[in-house]
């Protein structure tokens, strides 16, 4: 839950200031270079093989709280309530040194855990509801990234990216998709042909077999989430090159 609760803050900041390197953090340059490095460190031990490259995820637990107290006016839509933001930081902040002294979690603990991560999420989804956006309702894919380095948004045009693959590849792509009401997703890849990788997370290894061999193979990966009420999925394709061995 400390880790979703962490990754959550730094989705809501890739949301509200950016992804980019040169991203306004309003953290000093030294902080920066430490992710940077941190990155390239990843990169080197995990060579060939696909990891994330967005430098706020190479930051450290301790600089979320500033980064968002000095862009507080962008988060307090959301967040609303500065000192109830910090002292619920703090507490999360306690019980991650605890598990990283390798001391147990008391129930207590937990228990305060699951409502603070429960708390984000729901400022969040109401947040959205105030805008009563179909965003408020349905699944979203908002990019697709590959072992090859190419990423895919759903805002922008995906025609120019056909990654060459030959049979015998081991091929991964990571689907990024959010549910508003904090669903369970389901993921998928699949081909006209019928070919079908089906996933309970969003990180799927393709293997290349001669079956995909073409020109121009077209990839649709969707993002779906059980309801009994209506049809929540999203999906988006890309075309790929796909050499015989």
């Amino acid at each position: 839950m400390i880790i979703e609760y962490e990754n959550t803050l730094r989705q809501l900041i890739i949301k509200l200031i950016g992804e980019n390197d040169d991203s306004a953090y309003n953290v000093t340059t030294e902080r920066v270079d430490t992710w940077k490095e941190k990155r390239e460190i990843e990169k080197k031990k995990h060579k060939g093989i696909l990891i994330e490259n967005r430098l706020i995820f190479y930051s450290d637990f301790y600089d979320l709280k500033p980064i968002i107290n000095k862009n507080w006016e962008l988060f307090k839509p959301i967040l609303i309530d500065k000192k109830r933001f910090e002292v619920f930081f703090d507490e999360v902040e306690k019980i991650r040194n605890t598990i990283a002294h390798g001391r147990q979690v008391l129930l207590s603990q937990e228990l305060l855990l699951k409502g603070i991560l429960f708390d984000l999420k729901t400022l969040i989804t109401i947040y959205h509801n105030k805008n009563q956006m179909k965003d408020d309702y349905f699944i979203q894919i908002h990019r697709v990234s590959d072992s090859l380095g190419n990423i895919w948004e759903n805002d922008k045009s995906n025609t120019n990216k056909e990654p060459i693959l030959r049979v015998g590849d081991e091929y991964e792509i990571i689907i990024e998709a959010f549910d508003p009401k904090n669903r369970k997703i389901k993921y998928e890849l699949r081909t006209l042909d019928g070919f079908l990788i089906e996933s309970l997370t969003n990180r799927i290894s393709v293997p290349i077999t001669a079956e995909l061999v073409s020109k121009s193979q077209l990839f649709i990966v969707n993002a779906k989430t059980d309801n009994p009420d209506y049809k929540n999925e999203d999906s988006m394709h890309f075309r790929v090159i796909v050499l015989p061995n």
